[in-house]
């Protein structure tokens, strides 16, 4: 009857252990993961209204005859005129690699800036993508607008001529056409690449 009544073994114990700590890893690495993937959404949704927010804004500048739109394109009744930021074109987000270095954003023509209001309220000002005015992302991409001194982390535009006088029989004007490119990218919990998003503004001077 003694041995109907004995113990588990220790090899049973060890195995038993094993199992029970197999699932608390799979569980905590699948929460860790559904955490992970929470963080980076919610980053994602706040860079893309950092990004609306940049696009909206130099809609209303060239609506409403902002001299921060002759900064970005040029004057366009002046012959010959083009802005100081007029590039050839829009670099790519990275696919792999680190994010932009300000020292790429603001060298070799690549001409990188950011749009914030001025501290008086009217009017608004443009900010170069350089070492006074741009850094790497600490969490992730925004314009710090409400700052004394506005600064971008991980957010940068860049504007391309896309069109050029195309006549316009029903306004009877010429119209240029302006590709603003403007990307956000920083670093997320959980991934080896950078998060990216990005987007393509075309705006017409009117």
């Amino acid at each position: 009857m003694a041995r109907l009544h004995r113990g588990d073994t220790l090899i049973e114990l060890m195995l038993a252990f094993a199992i029970f700590s197999l699932a608390a890893v799979s569980c905590l690495t699948i929460l860790n993961q559904g955490v992970a993937m929470a963080q980076r959404s919610l980053e994602k949704s706040l860079v893309r209204q950092q990004i609306d927010s940049q696009a909206e804004i130099i809609r209303y500048i060239q609506a409403s005859g902002d001299s921060a739109w002759t900064t970005m394109v040029g004057d366009k009744s002046v012959a010959g005129s083009t802005g100081r930021l007029v590039t050839a074109a829009g670099g790519p987000l990275p696919l792999s690699g680190p994010c932009p270095s300000v020292g790429q954003l603001s060298s070799g023509g690549a001409n990188g800036f950011f749009v914030v209001p001025k501290p008086s309220g009217a009017g608004f000002d443009i900010k170069p993508a350089d070492a006074a005015n741009y850094t790497a992302a600490s969490t992730y991409a925004q314009v710090t607008y409400g700052a004394a001194t506005p600064k971008a982390y991980g957010i940068w535009v860049q504007v391309v001529k896309a069109e050029n006088a195309t006549p316009n029989p029903a306004l009877r004007t010429v119209l240029d056409a302006y590709d603003f490119y403007i990307h956000g990218c920083w670093d997320s919990v959980g991934l080896a690449v950078p998060m990216t998003v990005g987007t393509i503004v075309r705006v017409y001077d009117r």
